[in-house]
């Protein structure tokens, strides 16, 4: 649980209040209308101009998003482990291609009326794939992605063994897909996993090299204690993305920490599947061991429930007014 100040409560309090204006049901799923035409990369950044820490929860398919947009959060955050764990069953080593990312961040993206997050991984492959990679985001309705500067093939930022490329390769990459996004305004955010690879000191230098090419974000990855976020926001010239990570253990640093040191994203890179993955395997258990769901029953969404979220109502309607069934 994230200890919360009275601030900070008022502030969750008025994001969601916000964030439940802004959204809606808007037929089947909770998306937008067809009609609607909303700037997500706009909305974001405005969301980031307000002041307050975006907290962007992580997610891996539409459902998930829905939630999230549900309970009045102003973002969403797709990770390249989450979807791979999820469609592949396979650890997070660039199995999935471009394509493949940019296709479920698209379904992400149709089923929410808030900004979409996305992990864009290496750019897969070299700066003409990086432009692609771009392109097809931005016309999927993303609001943001993150470039690494991990060597290809990559890997998890939290794992061993992470390669990465050099400074000036990574600052010609932001530079195409700045270039790429043309007037979509979708945010382009550098990553860089040195943290883990060599250390906080090169993590920061390449930080800092990469806001020289003016991205929007930047976002040191493999950062778990509050004591190097705050060498990182200290150090590191620019507006800055954190990513909360559980790694076999509780969260080391909590949202409000982060915002008081005066982040502008917060992301739950692996919350979602590891809360998924934990209550799959209970049920599994459950109905092995015992032969029944009673004990994970009370965990579980209703079918009235579930079908609430997903629009069932929508077409209800739709079926009653034009008589066919």
């Amino acid at each position: 649980m994230i200890a919360r100040s009275s601030e900070w409560e008022r502030a969750m309090a008025e994001q969601q209040r916000t964030n439940a204006n802004d959204t809606g049901d808007g037929g089947a799923g909770g998306g937008g209308t067809v009609s609607e035409c909303v700037s997500m990369p706009r909305k974001l950044r405005e969301a980031m101009d307000a002041g307050r820490l975006v907290l962007a929860p992580g997610c891996y398919d539409a459902l998930g998003a829905l939630l999230a947009q549900r309970h009045g959060f102003g973002a969403v955050y797709m990770s390249g482990l989450a979807v791979t764990a999820s469609l592949l069953a396979r650890p997070d080593l660039e199995l999935l291609g471009m394509s493949e990312m940019v296709r479920q961040a698209e379904l992400i993206a149709s089923a929410v009326n808030i900004p979409v997050i996305a992990d864009a991984d290496t750019g897969y492959g070299g700066l003409a794939n990086v432009e692609r990679t771009t392109r097809a985001y931005a016309d999927a309705n993303v609001a943001a992605i993150h470039l690494e500067d991990q060597a290809s093939p990559k890997r998890c930022g939290q794992m061993a063994g992470v390669r990465l490329i050099d400074e000036g390769a990574m600052k010609a990459k932001l530079q195409v897909a700045l270039e790429a996004r043309g007037d979509s305004g979708m945010l382009i955010i550098a990553r860089t996993d040195a943290f883990k690879a060599v250390g906080v000191d090169e993590a920061i230098r390449r930080a800092n090299a990469y806001a020289e090419v003016d991205p929007d974000l930047l976002f040191v990855d493999g950062v778990l204690k509050a004591a190097d976020f705050e060498q990182v926001r200290r150090r590191v010239e620019g507006p800055l993305l954190a990513s909360i990570v559980e790694l076999n253990a509780p969260a080391q640093t909590t949202a409000k920490q982060l915002e008081d040191m005066g982040f502008a994203v917060a992301v739950y890179a692996l919350s979602g599947i590891l809360a998924t993955a934990g209550a799959l395997n209970r049920l599994m258990d459950g109905i092995r061991q015992r032969g029944s769901t009673d004990d994970a029953f009370e965990q579980m969404m209703t079918y009235g429930d579930l079908n609430e979220t997903l629009g069932i109502r929508h077409f209800n309607e739709m079926w009653d007014r034009y008589a066919t069934r």
